[in-house]
């Protein structure tokens, strides 16, 4: 049976990846707003955040459903179907662990210990720093199927790669030093406390973790 030259490849997928990253995005900005109500000790805010970032999740979610299912079977794409898959979940956990966060501060009320306010505020701009550049990655992405995955739009993104490696390491040297402030204060809070911080440190390290295995994905397109 002859197929189709034309159902031998794929629709650019991109345009459909950059609107999942869009909507994971919009999911992890309300993380700071979310830190910032919690800071403030104003834990009604905390709650209605926490509700909205779930709200979001659960877009994004959809979002990715909808590209999965609508990837075409066809016998070529124009990258690899499951680095793309992996990519897809890699944006997909950025949210998750965005919502985890949420649910983790309305499980029990939190307080945000004083000397940590401030390296807890640094270290999720770090993280969120991450979440971006991985934006940026993406949005690249999208250009590099005209060029042949080559050229200088294959430059600018092996560029950013490299810059979202180095933030994510400055993100876990943060993570380390927020937690050394937490354990130090281990005999002023309960051990519950001590444990619901742990998460959420480690929750909030995840995002960025996800965000850099962003750019590893997309590496693979490149090394195609």
């Amino acid at each position: 049976m002859r197929i189709p030259i034309g159902r031998l490849f794929g629709r650019n997928p991109f345009p459909a990846l950059g609107g999942l990253m869009q909507a994971v995005q919009t999911c992890a900005d309300e993380v700071p707003p979310l830190i910032d109500a919690l800071i403030a000790d104003d834990q009604a805010q905390v709650r209605v955040i926490a509700k909205r970032i779930s709200r979001l999740e659960a877009e994004a979610d959809a979002a990715k459903t909808e590209l999965r299912d609508k990837l075409p079977g066809s016998l070529f794409l124009p990258v690899d179907r499951r680095d793309l898959l992996q990519l897809v979940g890699q944006l997909d956990a950025i949210a998750d662990c965005a919502e985890d966060v949420g649910v983790l501060l309305t499980l029990r009320p939190l307080t945000v210990p004083r000397p940590m306010a401030e390296l807890l505020r640094r270290y999720l701009d770090a993280v969120m720093l991450t979440v971006r550049i991985a934006g940026q990655v993406v949005d690249e992405v999208q250009g590099l199927l005209s060029s042949g995955f080559g050229g200088t739009s294959a430059d600018r993104t092996r560029t950013l790669i490299r810059d979202l490696g180095r933030q994510e390491h400055e993100a876990d040297k943060l993570q380390d030093q927020s937690a050394k402030v937490l354990f130090s204060l281990e005999d002023e809070l309960p051990p519950v406390a001590i444990f619901m911080w742990t998460k959420v440190l480690n929750k909030l390290g995840d995002m960025a973790n996800h965000a850099e295995n962003v750019g590893d994905r997309v590496r693979l397109f490149l090394a195609r």
